[in-house]
């Protein structure tokens, strides 16, 4: 089968738009695409994250396993649950209205621990609604330090707002802005958490739309606006701070490329390996172009081969 027919084909098959297939195959090869479009079909289980701000871990599994819920500790991230078996609607817990956890995927429990925020520092995450990241940042400074919380769309200030009251956060503030104009603010950050806005190539798993949602001049748009972020990132940090670059996209276009090209003729920053408990080094050579030899010290997360959401995380520390 030529190469035309083996995209149409699985194009058909999976339901995707071909031009996503053909550059999946560039990515990973015919087996692996199969074992990526396959891993697609299969329900995520539903994962929690403990907020320790409230609650201890054993208190809360206690308390759902009394519900009859079943619950599994996840390798590597403290504090996060898989749920196995749920006899009732999780949100609908009270346990969830008080705040003793959130209901959020398990790779974007990652990016909090990665950027890894201490109690005495400046913290900005300039994307923070709904907020799941957010009120994680919060947990893990204590409730301490200055946590600036950025959001362009007034609408879903509100989900933000109501979390972070939820979940019992103190050490932070709401600016409704455009993160692209974050040096208005005058302030200088130990750490900033970029959780980009993206074409969610990675979240087909869960959302089966976003198959045949996005075309590639979406992928080209959404990569103008990520520079932009980028760029107004790194130069709000202070020297040694550090920056988390992450989507849930697994489009090298929206990731490495968006690194490479604000990076590349820099030598004010370093990319910095990151320890996480899932993943796979990130692409330093992709269709047939060669980036930045460190974008290896990046991390890409994918359905296939870690049963979760395809994310990607990259951190950017500040030398000079």
């Amino acid at each position: 089968m030529n190469q035309e027919k083996l995209i149409e084909e699985l194009a058909t098959r999976f339901g995707y738009l071909p031009y996503m297939i053909e550059r999946y195959l560039k990515m990973f090869g015919l087996e692996e695409t199969i074992r990526y479009l396959e891993a697609n079909e299969k329900p995520l289980i539903p994962s929690i994250r403990v907020n320790t701000l409230k609650i201890g871990p054993h208190e809360l599994k206690g308390l759902l396993e009394r519900k009859g819920f079943v619950l599994e500790l996840i390798d590597g991230i403290p504090n996060g649950f898989k749920i196995i078996k749920q006899s009732l609607n999780v949100g609908s817990l009270h346990e969830y209205l008080q705040g003793y956890f959130y209901i959020q995927n398990i790779a974007s429990m990652i990016a909090p621990i990665v950027l890894n925020p201490k109690s005495n520092e400046v913290v900005i995450d300039m994307c923070s609604a709904p907020g799941g990241k957010a009120t994680h940042l919060a947990e893990l400074m204590k409730n301490e330090g200055k946590l600036i919380l950025i959001e362009r769309n007034l609408k879903r200030i509100a989900a933000l707002e109501i979390n972070v009251r939820r979940m019992g956060v103190k050490n932070t503030i709401i600016i409704n802005m455009d993160a692209r104009k974050l040096k208005k603010l005058k302030i200088k950050a130990d750490k900033i958490l970029l959780d980009a806005p993206c074409t969610g190539e990675g979240l087909i798993r869960q959302d089966s739309y976003r198959k045949k949602s996005k075309t590639y001049q979406d992928i080209k748009k959404m990569a103008r606006i990520q520079k932009e972020l980028l760029l107004a990132g790194l130069n709000m940090l202070k020297t040694n701070g550090e920056l988390l670059y992450c989507t849930c996209s697994i489009a090298p276009e929206e990731n490495e490329f968006v690194i490479d090209e604000c990076l590349n003729n820099s030598s004010q920053y370093q990319i910095v390996k990151i320890e996480s408990p899932l993943g796979i080094p990130g692409f330093n050579k992709v269709f047939d172009k060669n980036l930045i030899k460190d974008l290896q010290n990046s991390v890409r997360i994918y359905p296939h081969l870690h049963d979760t959401i395809g994310f990607f995380f990259c951190l950017i520390k500040k030398e000079i």
